[in-house]
Formats: C-alpha cells, structure tokens, sequence
C-alpha cells in the first residue's frame, strides 16, 4: 500500500487537488482509499469527495496527527482489512503536521511505503498566514518534501517570485513548484507522477536489524500551536429552496460573516465554508482570507446521486480564523444564521450536542465507507 499524506492550511487547495488525482488514479484502475480529517466536529469536504465512489472514512473533531491519534489508528486498520487499497489518501486538516501522521503509521508495522509529503500554499494568502502564524506555517512547511505554490491565477508573477525566493532560502532541499490546480492539470499530472512511481522500498516501523526506527518529530499539539479559533455545526432547516436559492442563501451568509470577522481581525487568515445538499447537488460556499486579502467568496456546485428532500435540509457549517475569540466568533455565525434563515422564511433548529471549543476537543469518529526524509531534487531538478 502506498500513502499519499497533502499538507497545507485551510483553504489551499487540498481538496480540489485530490479529488483531480483520484480521478485519474481510479481511471488507471488503482484501488483507492481515503481518510479525511475535518478539525470542525462537523464534516463537510468528506461529502464532497463521497461523489467519486471512493471507500472513505471523515474523521472529525480533532486532528490525526494529535488528539485523533487512536483513531486514526483504527481506520487504517479497518482499511486496510476491509479494502486493502493500492493507494491510500490521506487529507488531514490544514492545522496538522504531516511528520506526526506518518509517525503514527510506522507504528502500526504495516508493510507501505510513502509518496512525498505534499505541502499545499496558497500563494493570494501566504503573506497574510507568514504575518499571522509565522511559526505554525513555517512548522508545517519544514515537515514537507515539496512545496506546492498553489492558485497562482490569483497573484501576479512579482509575487509568485517573491514567495520562491522565501522559500528556496528557508527549505533550500525542498523541491518547489507552481501550480493552478482548479484552472490547470499540469501540477496535478506533476503529483500525479509521485504517488504512482514504482520502486520505492517498502517502509514499515522496525528495520532490517529490528531495531524500532526513531520518531522523525516531537509529539505536538498542532491545533493549539495554530492559534486558530473554530466554529462548526449543523442547522436542520425545514422549507422549500432551489439549489439557486440555497447557494445565493449561503454566499449571503458566508460573505456577511467573513466581513464581521474581517472587523475583529482584518487580516485573519482561515476557513469559512457552509454546504447544504439540495436534490442532486450539494452546495458548497466558502471563503479564505480577510479583507487585507483576496476575499472573494466561491460557491460550488456539485452533482451527486438525488436525494428526496421533502422540504427538509442541513444546512453544514465551519468557521476558522486566526485572533478572534470563540464567543465572538459562535455570536457572528449564530446571529446571521437566524437572520438570514429567518428572512426566507425558513424554519430551523440548531443541532445543540456539538461541541465547539476552541481547546482540543474529545475525539469524535464518524465512519462513511469510501519520511524517511527524501529528498526530492534528482527527480525533477530545480
């Protein structure tokens, strides 16, 4: 089994970027499996890639590579009995460390071996996150055997080339490379390439002398090393909406509550992402950056198997920002929501057994069947 871990903070790219490479891996006939890790209690991005077919497990509440270790443990473990894939994603939350996660799975003593560990930027926001969390991203970085330099589309080329001269002077044994993954394949074919090249040794916890391989880091906390506040639920909402009507709705509400937060802390650096599944299509909003930032809000439509709403919907939400305290930040969302919900007319009850903390929370498992440090410069140059 090889394992493909993609890295990067919240709202780079990384789903957009693995439901591209699933497609082209289940097209080469490969069996593939994934894990998801959501840091809100509720999931969103794992019924996103549910559309492709693909055996997945959504992890939420937590982080795999700290407060969700166990669990991970047993998904893997379940995947590879149940499954036994050729490929196994893993897309953790943008506030975890990658290194922890591989560590985890050498522990395990399972035969694998590992595609190299993709970091995903954001190149509109890497300024804004460097400005706000210097030492969680450049953490998150340093762990990375390539950086990907993502949504190029959105900056001009003075800026692109001021992030690579960054990075070649932090992490010059890391291999960096430009990308457009919502607009252009080429990167993702570039990935692509790494997951599914043969003759990686196999790795597994003991080697050939049977001696337990050494933890590649320290055991860290990485949700309270972010400085990342949090915000998830759920609102069961009962009335009539067309998709048009549930989009507009959510981008309403994303953009209203992205401004108020940008008020707090104008150039928070986060996650806001709302989702709402009506008929065939499951309504995606988010938005990434305040207003210092590229702020724009995107909607996504995306089309899956027809459910029978009956005038019954769920409306799915998570909010992540940095520097802005939680009961600021539960008053916001909470008072838009009614506002807006209440002026279509909608009834609705917010699901009350969520927690939402802003500390590490108890781990929560919801199951939905779908380093060595390498260097990587011989393989593409630089």
């Amino acid at each position: 089994m090889r394992v493909f871990l993609i890295s990067g903070f919240l709202g780079s790219g990384k789903t957009t970027v693995i439901l591209k490479i699933i497609n082209k891996l289940v097209a080469d006939g490969k069996k593939v499996a994934m894990i998801v890790n959501e840091v809100g209690e509720i999931g969103i991005d794992g019924a996103i890639l549910e559309t492709d077919g693909i055996p997945s497990k959504e992890l939420t509440g937590g982080c795999i590579c700290c407060t969700l270790v166990i669990n991970l443990r047993i998904t893997v473990t379940e995947i590879v009995k149940n499954y036994n894939p050729d490929i196994l994603i893993i897309e953790p939350t943008g506030l975890s460390f990658p290194n922890q996660i591989r560590d985890e799975l050498l522990d395990m003593n399972l035969m694998m071996s590992f595609a190299p560990v993709v970091a995903l930027i954001d190149a509109s926001r890497f300024a804004a996150e460097m400005d706000q969390i210097p030492n969680f991203i450049e953490s998150q970085l340093n762990e990375s055997e390539i950086i990907a330099i993502n949504k190029i589309d959105l900056v001009d080329e003075e800026r692109i080339k001021s992030i690579e001269a960054l990075l070649e002077k932090k992490y010059p044994d890391v291999y960096t490379m430009r990308m457009s993954a919502a607009n252009d394949d080429s990167g993702v074919n570039k990935i692509y390439d790494l997951i599914i090249r043969e003759g990686e040794e196999n790795i597994t916890k003991i080697d050939t002398t049977g001696r337990p391989k050494t933890r590649v880091t320290e055991k860290l906390n990485s949700i309270e090393l972010s400085n990342v506040t949090r915000y998830s639920g759920m609102y069961n909402i009962t009335g009539e909406l067309t998709v048009k009507n549930a989009g507009t709705l959510l981008e309403n509400i994303v953009g209203v509550v992205g401004m108020e937060i940008s008020q707090i802390n104008p150039s928070f650096v986060g996650h806001i992402k709302m989702s709402m599944k009506v008929d065939d299509t499951l309504v995606k909003v988010s938005q990434t950056a305040g207003t210092d930032d590229v702020k724009k809000v995107e909607a996504e439509y995306i089309q899956q198997e027809k459910i029978e709403n009956n005038g019954k919907y769920e409306l799915r939400f998570l909010v992540s920002a940095t520097n802005v305290k939680l009961d600021k930040m539960e008053e916001i969302v909470d008072r838009n929501m009614n506002l807006f919900l209440t002026s279509k007319k909608l009834t609705f009850e917010k699901e009350t057994n969520i927690k939402k903390t802003r500390s590490p929370p108890i781990p929560y498992l919801k199951f939905k069947f779908k380093k060595i440090k390498r260097k990587v410069l011989g393989w593409f140059g630089k």
